[in-house]
């Protein structure tokens, strides 16, 4: 054997092949997919089946939209050169069942009946104490009174809607946030070969719905 083959034969046993995982992963580093890693092992189902809290789904069989960033991933790979064997969507499902919504606080703008009713009480006694001195002074007096009592009641109830006003805006972001829920988050699974004969499931786009 010549030292010319026999440096070609060194140089083809030196050759690393790189697996097609690693060539999802190197393009998602690339891009700057960060949600993209390896989710596990196996070969395509053709069925939908749950595993350790996942439901996967064939992508032909799911049922709901999948969002134009997964499907430009996908093309992106495969115009890449890497052979997909399968594509699985896999549904999130170890969720913990949301609590009772806490009860909504209640809030209550300070009564105005009672201050009302003493207003109402004192301009009374006002009213008869003048009455028996009425004259034309007296009805211009009356009359001061009573715009001074409506004044008085409205910066009552100025004053109260200041102070509560805070607690109605924390009662509506607290109803907010309770009425927010949890959020599941599917993601596309991609089939690869791992360069070793096996499959390897590489999620390579999760999105929230």
């Amino acid at each position: 054997m010549s030292t010319q083959m026999i440096r070609q034969e060194v140089r083809w046993q030196d050759l690393t092949v790189r697996s097609e995982v690693d060539v999802v992963l190197e393009i998602a580093k690339k891009e700057g997919w960060d949600d993209c890693e390896v989710f596990g092992y196996g070969d395509m189902i053709t069925q939908p089946q749950e595993s350790n809290g996942w439901k996967l789904i064939p992508a032909d069989l799911y049922k709901y939209s999948i969002p134009k960033e997964a499907v430009a991933r996908l093309h992106q790979i495969i115009n890449a050169g890497v052979r997909v064997q399968g594509v699985i969507i896999a549904d999130d499902e170890r969720r913990i069942e949301p609590s009772p919504a806490p009860a909504k606080p209640k809030f209550s703008l300070p009564s105005v009946k009672p201050i009302m009713s003493w207003i109402g009480n004192v301009l009374s006694g006002l009213i008869r104490s003048f009455q028996a001195v009425m004259s034309f002074s007296g009805k211009a007096l009356l009359r001061l009174i009573r715009v001074a009592g409506i004044i008085v009641l409205v910066s009552l109830v100025a004053h109260a809607l200041i102070h509560v006003w805070p607690l109605i805006l924390l009662g509506l972001f607290v109803t907010a946030v309770a009425s927010a829920g949890t959020n599941f988050d599917p993601k596309l699974v991609v089939l690869v070969d791992d360069g070793r004969g096996g499959t390897t499931w590489v999620s390579l786009f999760t999105w929230y719905d």
